[in-house]
């Protein structure tokens, strides 16, 4: 058997000092990315465990692995043991610490070195690993350790913790599937996996019902598009139901729209719609399946059930003035989001917007690719403007007292149904008579 060690990049290459704004923020920390323009204090938080790795190892379990270790711990790790192989984990932006990492394991004598995650499938990377996994890893690594392919593919239960002005909560995360192929011109996982892999249903129970026993807040599930061309999604959505777990997806509105009531009654929390832009040119350019109404639709369907809305959206298109940029965020604002994050068009490496904007790309420090730094020759505004702007609408769009005002209200209402359940009021009454999922 194979001695295999899995790590991801170190501790002080998470820490990203001079964030949108001038501050500092995690990089493991999806929310405090997404408000690290706000005051430390007035920040979101959700941690997340490196997901992939924790596929890796339920499924591979003699591996050993190192989440989030410092640069020492990584150094002390290699020198250990005698490794077959060494397994850096990393994304576009660490890749320059990946290929120092992968430097120090061939100096400790390790012959064999795979990187995986996005970060693989960057450039020039083959002087630097022996082997690059795109997609999951789970059937390669199986078949390198033990010799033999894997069968079926399980589950891990994986926490992580939501926390907003000190009031902290557990929460699970979900895959039903992993990969897409719709083929949105910014987006890297068709060009990372495009294979759209599912998970049988059965597999993720053990993982459902670790949530449950914690008492997690809600499931996040981190399909790319939950419900797309996916039978599963529906079987998930009853499994998460009967455990009785809120759960919040990713997905596209056109998806959910005109369900949101179903849904809710369903254990529904809210959606991470991909909302992008509020010009059809800009979702037409990125081929975006969606409108700008029909996107808009939802999240006010969403809002009008009380349920989280949360988007993505991206500004520095090529035809955007600073003026234009703060039109469509003012718009944005106005919507009533739970949160949103606020990216600059990236043409990431090897994607289709990669291939249409290569002659524009002016950044040859892979570190600047991570969504809040402009790498490309924009025709109207400056590197500095465009991150002041962006710094800005962070401000505007997730502005803390909203948060404040919807983390207070569903604290009410889940005090107010655990306190129906007690009484034994019917699914879905609150302890007034009220019905959560009410149509009016």
């Amino acid at each position: 058997m194979k001695k295999v060690l899995l790590t991801t990049a170190p501790k002080e290459a998470l820490i990203e000092p001079n964030g949108v704004g001038g501050n500092w923020y995690d990089r493991t920390d999806t929310y405090m990315a997404w408000t690290c323009a706000v005051d430390l204090d007035d920040r979101l938080s959700v941690t997340c465990p490196p997901t992939g790795l924790r596929f890796l190892k339920s499924n591979v379990p003699d591996v050993e692995v190192l989440e989030y270790p410092t640069w020492a711990e990584y150094l002390a790790a290699l020198r250990s043991e005698k490794w077959d192989m060494v397994g850096i984990s990393f994304y576009t932006w660490s890749t320059p610490v990946a290929i120092e990492m992968a430097k120090a394991a061939r100096e400790a004598g390790v012959k064999d070195i795979w990187g995986g995650n996005y970060g693989a499938i960057g450039p020039d990377l083959d002087a630097h690993f022996t082997r690059l996994i795109k997609g999951p890893g789970e059937n390669a690594l199986h078949q390198y350790v033990y010799g033999k392919p894997l069968k079926r593919i399980h589950h891990p239960a994986m926490l992580g913790y939501s926390s907003f002005r000190g009031v902290s909560s557990p929460v699970g995360y979900l895959y039903s599937k992993r990969g897409c192929n719709v083929g949105c011109t910014f987006c890297s996982t068709p060009v990372f996996n495009a294979k759209e892999d599912a998970i049988f249903l059965e597999e993720t129970y053990e993982a459902l019902d670790a949530y449950k026993e914690a008492r997690v807040a809600h499931v996040i599930i981190y399909d790319e598009s939950f419900f797309l061309q996916n039978h599963l999604a529906e079987k998930i959505v009853d499994a998460l139901a009967e455990r009785s777990l809120p759960w919040i997806c990713l997905t596209r509105a056109d998806l959910i729209r005109g369900r949101i009531g179903e849904l809710t009654d369903r254990c529904m929390d809210g959606a991470i719609v991909g909302i992008e832009s509020y010009r059809d040119k800009h979702i037409a350019d990125v081929r975006k399946r969606d409108d700008v109404y029909n996107v808009r639709q939802t999240v006010r369907e969403l809002i009008k059930y009380d349920r989280r809305a949360l988007g993505t959206f991206m500004i520095g298109f090529a035809d955007d003035t600073a003026e234009d940029m703060a039109y469509d965020i003012n718009q944005l604002a106005d919507e009533g989001l739970f949160a949103c994050q606020l990216t600059l068009l990236t043409p990431f490496h090897r994607t289709k917007l990669w291939k249409q904007m290569e002659h524009l790309v002016d950044e040859d420090d892979l570190s600047k690719f991570d969504l809040y730094n402009l790498v490309w020759k924009h025709p109207k505004v400056s590197k500095s403007e465009i991150r002041d702007v962006l710094a800005w609408a962070q401000r505007q769009v997730n502005e803390p007292s909203r948060i404040a005002a919807k983390v207070k209200q569903e604290m009410k209402q889940k005090l107010r149904k655990e306190m129906a359940q007690r009484r034994g009021l019917p699914p879905g009454a609150t302890a007034g008579g009220e019905f959560a999922g009410a149509r009016a």
